[in-house]
């Protein structure tokens, strides 16, 4: 008897749809490393947009304290002098050579960046100027200067020199660092913003001029303050300056009293200068390198 083999085969079962849906371990670890790569451009995307917020708020703050000094030196060229104890036959050239003096010694008053200025510098009488007790009292007030006294006398000079001023700082350009009551200007990243009236030492500065071997006779632009140059100097610019993404100066702090409390800040620096003792000359770098990130009223603000 012939035998019938059956040809029709069983069909295969086919493996549920959802079991093809895991991924392999090769492939998790892609793509974890693809998200990981782009969670790390993401954060570093974003902490730039956030560094480069906070220069250009830095930059803005240090422009309007830039505007408001560079008013108030203006205001100070033209203002008029008591030099009625002064002889009248005295030549004129040493009159402008004492109204200079005179000058200098009331911008030590009424601008004060160091603490030994606010309490010793004075008129020509012994006395302090309004402006001197105005500041002196607020210091009272608030128990005293903290570690951040330069910074707090910029803002106080700022905010009393010329009041008005002080409505074109928002919040976040004030804040009190040290916690001792006295505000102070900060920057972006909520240090403190420091200041120097005299540097006739810095370097790398679009405002003035580097402070020359030889005055005598160097060709440079004359002292506002000094339009007959009786006296040895040049054009001078305050210098306001932040710390910068490091949070750095890298600049000698203004406390070399012997240096900014001079009649003369030219002749001063000038003498430190020749010597070499650069390190008490106002504003000058470190060899760290550290101020190069430094904002600055004089290679920033135009």
């Amino acid at each position: 008897m012939k035998r019938w083999e059956c040809t029709k085969r069983r069909p295969r079962r086919r493996a549920p749809s959802g079991d093809r849906s895991a991924f392999t371990l090769i492939e998790l670890l892609v793509t974890i490393s693809i998200i990981a790569t782009l969670g790390a451009l993401s954060i570093t995307t974003v902490r730039s947009s956030i560094e480069t917020a906070r220069e250009a708020q830095t930059e803005t703050t240090i422009a309007k304290i830039d505007s408001v000094l560079t008013s108030i030196y203006e205001r100070y060229q033209y203002l008029r002098l008591d030099m009625s104890d002064l002889p009248n036959n005295l030549p004129g050239e040493e009159r402008a050579r004492q109204r200079i003096y005179r000058m200098r010694d009331l911008l030590r008053c009424d601008l004060p960046c160091t603490t030994n200025e606010l309490g010793t510098a004075s008129q020509l009488d012994g006395t302090f100027t309004p402006l001197q007790e105005s500041y002196r009292l607020a210091v009272a007030n608030s128990g005293g200067f903290g570690d951040n006294y330069n910074a707090e006398l910029l803002y106080l000079v700022v905010t009393n020199a010329d009041p008005e001023s002080r409505a074109g700082f928002s919040d976040r350009d004030v804040a009190d660092t040290d916690g001792n009551g006295l505000l102070e200007f900060v920057d972006g990243w909520g240090r403190p913003i420091c200041w120097m009236r005299w540097a006739p030492g810095l370097e790398a500065s679009d405002r003035q001029p580097t402070m020359p071997l030889d005055p005598a006779n160097a060709e440079l632009d004359a002292d506002p303050f000094d339009p007959l140059a009786v006296s040895n100097g040049w054009f001078l610019v305050p210098y306001v300056f932040s710390a910068g993404p490091d949070g750095e100066y890298g600049l000698i702090a203004p406390t070399a009293t012997d240096v900014v409390e001079m009649n003369d800040p030219f002749t001063s620096a000038l003498t430190y200068w020749t010597s070499g003792d650069y390190d008490l000359i106002p504003g000058y770098p470190k060899g760290d390198e550290t101020h190069k990130d430094n904002i600055d009223n004089h290679t920033l603000v135009r």
